[in-house]
C-alpha cells in the first residue's frame, strides 16, 4: 500500500474536520431557521443551544451583566418578604411576552417568536385547574406547537388547543398514584423531542417535584420553566434555585403575583449552553 505524504495527510484531516463541523452545524440548527436572521449569531446559537440569536456584541454583553447578579444572589438575606430581597433575574429576554388572562392565568415566555421559527413545537402544562387561557393565546400565536395538559384533577381541553391527561405528578410512589417526569415523557413517545416549555403550578409540591425532574435524563429537561413559587421553609428556596443554577438555568422573569398575596411569586427559567456561564 502506498503511503501517504505529510501533505496528504493533512489535506484529509482538514477534509475530516470540515465535514464534522459541518454535521455539527446541521445539527444545532435543525429546530431553527433563526440563524438566517442575523450571520453574526453563531455564538449566542452555540451558548443558547440554537434557541437565540443575536451578534456576538450584545450576547457578550448579557454574559458581562448575568455574573454580577449571579453573584448577588448567592448572598442570601433573611427578610419577612423572601422574594422580594433574594434571587433576581440575571438574564433578560429581548423579546419577552405575556401569554393568556390577565391575572393569574397568563404567564411570561422567553422570545416566543423564536418558538414560531421552530420546526418542532412541545409544551407541557402541569396544574391547568381548568383554565386554558394561556394555552388557547399560545396555539393562536404558535399553531404548530403541541400541546400537553396535566392536572390530577379531570378537565376537558378546548377543541385543537391541547391534549389533556389526568395525572399527579411525583415519583411514582409518593403522592400516591402519582408518576415520575421521566415515566410520563417516555409514555407519551416524547424522549427524542425537546420539551420547549414546561408551564408549572402545583400549589407547593414544586420543591418536592423539582428535585426529581432534575435527577433525571437532562435530555428531557425543558428549554424553559414558568413556575409560580409558594412560601415554605426557606431552606427548601434556596436549594431550588441552586440546583436549578448547577443545571444551567438563568433567571429570565420575576413577578409578584399579587392576587395570591406578597408572598407568591412567578418565575420563568431558561437554560443555556455550560459554556455560557465561562
Amino acid at each position: 500500500m502506498k503511503k501517504l505524504s505529510i501533505s496528504q495527510l493533512l489535506a484529509l484531516l482538514g477534509a475530516a474536520l470540515l465535514c464534522l463541523v459541518l454535521i455539527w452545524n446541521s445539527q444545532l440548527h435543525s429546530k431553527s431557521n433563526i440563524s438566517v436572521l442575523n450571520p453574526d449569531c453563531e455564538q449566542s446559537l452555540i451558548e443558547s443551544d440554537g434557541y437565540l440569536c443575536e451578534p456576538s456584541s450584545v450576547w457578550n454583553e448579557r454574559k458581562l451583566s448575568f455574573h454580577p447578579q449571579n453573584k448577588a444572589n448567592m448572598i442570601y438575606h433573611p427578610a419577612p418578604h423572601f422574594f422580594l430581597t433574594n434571587w433576581e433575574p440575571t438574564f433578560h429576554c429581548t423579546h419577552a411576552r405575556r401569554i393568556g388572562a390577565r391575572g393569574d392565568g397568563g404567564k411570561w415566555v422567553c422570545d416566543p417568536y423564536r418558538l414560531k421559527l421552530q420546526r418542532d413545537c412541545l409544551v407541557y402544562s402541569v396544574g391547568s385547574n381548568g383554565d386554558f387561557s394561556f394555552e388557547k393565546e399560545l396555539k393562536k400565536f404558535i399553531p404548530h406547537c403541541e400541546i400537553h395538559a396535566f392536572d390530577k384533577n379531570v378537565y376537558e381541553c378546548p377543541m385543537n388547543i391541547c391534549t389533556f391527561h389526568e395525572i399527579t405528578f411525583g415519583d411514582g410512589i409518593q403522592p400516591n398514584g402519582s408518576k415520575s417526569w421521566l415515566t410520563i415523557v417516555k409514555e407519551l413517545g416524547h424522549t427524542k423531542r425537546s420539551i420547549d416549555i414546561l408551564k408549572i403550578d402545583i400549589e407547593g409540591s414544586e420543591y418536592a417535584f423539582f428535585p426529581l425532574l432534575l435527577n433525571s435524563d437532562k435530555k428531557s429537561f425543558p428549554r424553559q420553566i414558568l413556575v409560580e413559587l409558594h412560601p415554605t421553609n426557606v431552606t427548601l428556596v434556596h436549594n431550588f434555585f441552586e440546583e436549578l443554577r448547577k443545571n444551567h438555568y438563568v433567571i429570565t422573569i420575576k413577578e409578584n403575583n399579587i392576587l395570591a398575596g406578597p408572598y407568591f411569586f412567578e418565575y420563568v427559567f431558561l437554560r443555556l449552553n455550560p459554556r455560557f456561564f465561562t
